[in-house]
């Protein structure tokens, strides 16, 4: 009887496993904080040390962007080439992802093992041929789709990954410039392809676009947001994310 109580409080008091739909509901209260490639202020950017930063630092979620190797893996890299952030050369499409592997890049499945159980998995979908099933079926083979976001420039990216995966909460990102003119267009779109919410650049972000979001119940992701004003501001407009190379800094401007 008492081991069966113990096990019960044992039980009761293990952390809640992440949880995507339970955070953006927790987002309308209060605007919550998404490592930008992990932490890219405090460690090298889409690593997995980056994304273990991303959690120590208490962000509510974190965010990898994704390509599509020569021979078929999904990799954890931003750019289409590989100079600026690597030893490599040439670009991520055409190369075999054992050389990537050798050079400290890491696989989509690399960062969804890591990451699993500890914190919300922010997924940007960047390009390659079968990106959008493979992402998906890696997030199926773990079992991670609760713990997942996607996101996308690409708008019929989105569009693939509802159809695919309903399930999974999947954020349309706003590239082109957008104001009050024409944002029923970009609404229009967005229930098109039946994204979950949408994310804009932290300067298109002005009240009209807030209020009309929150109305609308879509939540708002904003990037990439430096320290200062601009997080004192996004935070009195409501926003939902704030993404950030500076998870730290912001939560603690947040009063996390």
């Amino acid at each position: 009887m008492i081991s069966t109580v113990i096990a019960a409080m044992a039980f009761s008091s293990a952390p809640a496993r992440p949880d995507a739909s339970a955070l953006i509901q927790k987002s309308w209260d209060r605007t919550h904080v998404v490592g930008h490639r992990g932490a890219a202020a405090y460690e090298p950017e889409n690593t997995l040390i980056s994304f273990a930063k991303a959690v120590e630092v208490g962000a509510h979620a974190t965010e990898c962007d994704v390509h599509m190797s020569k021979d078929g893996v999904a990799m954890v890299m931003h750019d289409t080439t590989l100079e600026r952030t690597t030893r490599l050369t040439g670009k991520v499409a055409d190369t075999d992802s054992s050389t990537m592997i050798q050079a400290w890049i890491p696989t989509l499945e690399d960062y969804i093992v890591d990451l699993k159980g500890k914190i919300v998995q922010v997924i940007e979908i960047k390009a390659g041929v079968g990106v959008v099933p493979e992402v998906l079926r890696l997030v199926r083979k773990h079992k991670t789709e609760r713990e997942t976001i996607i996101f996308s420039f690409n708008a019929d990216f989105i569009k693939e990954s509802k159809a695919l995966a309903p399930d999974v909460i999947a954020i349309w990102l706003v590239g082109a410039a957008t104001n009050e003119g024409n944002l029923g267009e970009v609404l229009a779109r967005r229930a098109d392809i039946k994204a979950d919410g949408l994310g804009f650049q932290f300067r298109q972000v002005q009240p009209f676009l807030a209020e009309k979001l929150r109305a609308e119940k879509l939540p708002l992701f904003v990037w990439t947001v430096p320290p200062g004003e601009q997080v004192d501001r996004l935070n009195g407009l409501k926003v939902n994310f704030i993404i950030t190379d500076h998870p730290k800094d912001v939560l603690e401007t947040l009063k996390f």
